[in-house]
C-alpha cells in the first residue's frame, strides 16, 4: 500500500509540476514574443469597423454606466455599441439611470427584449444586429480604461488566420479584501500564463467574456449554434465564453491572447460569490472539454496535452489527498504527507516567483494562500459542479 502510495505521489509530482514548468517555459516566450519588434510591426495599423455587444442582467447602474462610457471613449472611427438588456429585474431602474443617457448618442444602441432567456440569447440578439467587421464582446461590469483597448485588441487579427483574440483582463476591485487580491493574482496567472502558453501556438480555448474581439463573418456562421447548444437535455445558457470559443477552433481557426489590450473587471468580493462564480466556470469547463477533445487533434498538440492536463490533475490531487489523510489517521504516518503538502507548495511557489519576476509584485508570495484555497474550496466545487451540469441559470446573481 505505501509503496504503491509513493509511485502515485512520484507519477503526480512529475505530471503536475511538470505541467507547470512547460507552460512558464512556454508563455514565457510567448511573452518575450509580444514584446519584440517583429511582433509590434505586424500587429499595428489594422483598422475595421467595431460592433460591441454588451450583455447586461441586473447590474448595478453606476457600474454598467461607467462600462458604456468607457466604450464610447474608445479612440476609433467606426464603433457602435449594442446594449442588450436581458429583461433585468432592475429594468427601470436602469433605464431611468443609464439607458436614456445615450437617447441622443447615435452610437449606442439599447435593445429590452421582452423576456429573459439568458447571455447567450441576449449576445445573439446583438450579434443580429452588429454591423461591424469586429464584435468585440464585454461584459457589463467591466471598464475600458484604455482608451486604445479595443484598437490594441483587434490588431491581433490582422493575421487572417486567427478568427478570434482576447485580452488581458485585471481585477478593478482588488484593493478590497484579502480575496478579491487573490483573484487577482489568480487572473494575472490564467491570462499571462495559462492563455499566453495556449498563444504562443494559437490555441487559446477560452476567450474571456469581459474583453474578446470575433471576426463577424465567422459568428454570422456559428450564431445559430452557438444558442442552440444542448447538454444533457437542456438548452445550455452558461459558459458562453468558451463555447463561442470552441465554436471557432472548431471551424478551422486560430485564437489568439493580446497581452497588451487591457481592461478591468470587477470579481466576486465573498468567498459566497466566489464559489458561486466558479461552481458555473467549471460546469462549463467540463461540458465543453468532451466538445473540445472532438476537434483538438486538428490543432497543436499542446491543446490537447494542456487540456489533459487541466482534466487530468485536479482528480488526481483528489486521490491524493484522501490517501494521505487515511494513511496519517489509519497508519500514524505523516511522511507522504508532508510529501503532498511539499509538492502543492512548490507548484504555488513557482508560479509565484514567476508572477514576481514579471510584475515586480512582491504580493505574489500570497499566491501559496490560493493553493490551499484551491485544495479546500475549489476541489469540492470541481464536485459539485459535475453533479449540477443540468442547471442553465446565469449564475451570477
Amino acid at each position: 500500500m505505501t509503496s504503491l502510495l509513493s509511485i502515485f505521489l512520484l507519477v503526480y509530482g512529475i505530471l503536475a509540476l511538470g505541467h507547470i514548468l512547460i507552460q512558464l517555459v512556454i508563455c514565457h516566450s510567448e511573452n518575450r514574443r509580444q514584446h519584440g519588434e517583429k511582433f509590434k510591426s505586424f500587429h499595428q495599423g489594422h483598422t475595421a469597423s467595431v460592433s460591441v455587444i454588451v450583455p447586461a442582467y441586473n447590474e448595478e447602474p453606476s457600474i454598467l454606466k461607467a462600462c458604456i462610457d468607457s466604450i464610447c471613449k474608445q479612440k476609433l472611427e467606426e464603433l457602435e455599441i449594442i446594449v442588450v438588456d436581458d429583461f433585468s429585474k432592475n429594468r427601470e431602474e436602469l433605464i431611468e439611470k443609464v439607458y436614456n443617457a445615450y437617447e441622443n448618442d447615435e452610437r449606442v444602441r439599447i435593445l429590452l427584449p421582452k423576456q429573459n432567456k439568458g447571455k447567450r440569447h441576449a449576445q445573439k440578439l446583438g450579434f443580429d444586429r452588429a454591423t461591424g467587421e469586429i464584435i468585440v464582446t464585454v461584459d457589463s461590469d467591466t471598464l475600458l480604461k484604455d482608451k486604445n483597448a479595443i484598437l490594441k485588441l483587434i490588431q491581433r487579427l490582422v493575421d487572417e488566420k486567427v478568427g478570434a483574440v482576447t485580452g488581458d483582463v485585471q481585477v478593478e476591485n482588488k484593493g478590497v479584501n484579502l480575496l478579491t487580491r487573490l483573484i487577482s493574482y489568480r487572473y494575472w496567472s490564467a491570462f499571462h500564463q495559462e492563455r499566453a502558453a495556449q498563444s504562443r501556438f494559437h490555441v487559446v480555448m477560452c476567450c474571456s467574456g469581459p474583453f474578446s474581439a470575433y471576426r463577424t463573418e465567422i459568428v454570422n456562421k456559428v450564431k445559430d449554434e452557438y444558442v442552440s447548444q444542448y447538454f444533457l437535455g437542456e438548452n445550455c445558457t452558461y459558459g458562453d465564453d468558451r463555447h463561442l470559443t470552441n465554436l471557432v477552433l472548431k471551424e478551422g481557426h486560430e485564437v489568439a491572447f493580446h497581452q497588451h489590450a487591457t481592461v478591468q473587471t470587477f470579481v466576486p468580493e465573498t468567498l459566497g460569490q466566489y464559489v458561486k462564480q466558479q461552481v458555473r466556470w467549471n460546469k462549463s469547463f467540463y461540458r465543453e472539454m468532451l466538445w473540445t477533445i472532438k476537434f483538438a487533434h486538428r490543432h497543436h498538440w499542446y491543446m490537447l496535452y494542456d487540456l489533459l492536463m487541466q482534466f487530468i490533475l485536479p482528480f488526481m490531487l483528489v486521490v491524493s489527498l484522501f490517501a494521505m489523510v487515511f494513511q496519517t489517521i489509519y497508519y500514524g504516518d505523516v511522511r507522504h504527507f508532508v510529501q503532498y503538502l511539499i509538492v502543492l507548495a512548490l507548484i504555488a511557489v513557482l508560479r509565484s516567483l514567476y508572477g514576481i519576476f514579471r510584475t515586480r509584485d512582491l504580493g505574489f508570495l500570497l499566491f501559496v494562500i490560493y493553493g490551499f484555497i484551491h485544495v479546500l474550496v475549489l476541489l469540492p466545487v470541481r464536485f459539485y459542479a459535475l453533479c449540477t451540469l443540468k442547471s442553465t441559470r446565469w449564475g451570477t446573481r
